[in-house]
């Protein structure tokens, strides 16, 4: 089953959501803004991961060559919706 990544990244954290082809969301998490650990975390939740999408900031150019060396899927993605709605949503459903 294919699985397709987003990461929420911050200088520390970097929050991890993983959905099927249905856009089910499959696992989330947490963990600190490290190439490798977000690399452990997608590989032993998501192993047969399509793609791998991330916000574009002020960290993301150092991400996606770290994750391209780890050999992860990329795709980098300025996601403008988030700077909105479906973030504000999203808090919303969640305590």
């Amino acid at each position: 089953m294919e699985h397709y990544v987003g990461l929420d990244v911050s200088l520390k954290l970097t929050a991890i959501c993983i959905v099927d082809r249905t856009g089910k969301i499959v696992r989330e998490g947490v963990v600190t803004s490290d190439p490798e650990t977000i690399a452990a975390f997608i590989k032993s939740h998501a192993p047969h991961v399509a793609r791998v999408g991330l916000e574009a900031g002020a960290t993301s150019t150092w991400l996606w060559t770290e994750l391209n060396k780890i050999g992860l899927p990329r795709h980098l993605h300025r996601c403008q919706a988030c700077e909105g709605g479906i973030e504000d949503a999203d808090q919303q459903e969640r305590p």
